[in-house]
């Protein structure tokens, strides 16, 4: 399966019809979704997101959005699924995710892996101005992940997030491109 971009551990492909179970699996996973989806109020069946007209199916066909899979480029194992979404390319700006599902591969640094490689893709090929995104609070790893690469913390919308019987914060954070020009850390990545 051709690669779209690669670094030395990881490579970003399109979604496979192969790749649908598992993430629809992923998808319907209370827990994690918490983390990635936090409007997510209950838990999906996995064969919800496999109907043809389910608000995921359509998000794969979407013009405004680009949905990677991440797999290990060692034994191609699919570890989650990233994405720049909203693209506007009369604004140049885009939202960035990334939905690192397989409990194996996170926190050994393949966050900011995914990360680097959808930045660069979104600044170089389609010439982005600013990228953002949203995190929860409590998600303490995903915020110095994302302030180590160089998002500045813009908004915050107080007490917006119940988790574990607290109430947090949630931060709506953005880069431009000259801030990721001058900060931003090479992956060894080539395309295809």
């Amino acid at each position: 399966m051709p690669s779209i971009l690669k670094s030395d551990r990881i490579r970003l492909t399109a979604i496979t019809n192969d790749d649908l179970p598992q993430y629809a699996t992923w998808l319907s996973d209370f827990g994690l979704q918490r983390l990635v989806n936090p409007g997510m109020s209950m838990p999906h069946d996995a064969d919800d997101y496999l109907k043809p007209d389910s608000w995921f199916q359509a998000d794969l066909k979407n013009e405004k959005s680009r949905m990677f899979a991440i797999r290990t480029v060692q034994d191609d194992v699919f570890i989650g699924t990233c994405a720049l979404i909203n693209l506007n390319m009369f604004t140049h700006c885009a939202e960035i995710g990334i939905n690192l599902a397989h409990p194996d591969y996170r926190g050994k640094g393949y966050g900011g892996e995914i990360m680097e490689l959808l930045m660069r893709y979104g600044f170089e090929q389609f010439n982005l101005n600013r990228i953002n995104l949203g995190v929860m609070g409590f998600n303490k790893r995903a915020l110095r992940l994302y302030e180590r690469l160089g998002f500045k913390r813009e908004v915050v919308e107080r007490e917006i997030f119940f988790h574990d019987g607290s109430y947090f914060d949630g931060f709506l954070m953005g880069i431009l491109r000259t801030e990721w020009e001058e900060n931003h850390v090479y992956v060894t990545h080539q395309r295809g």
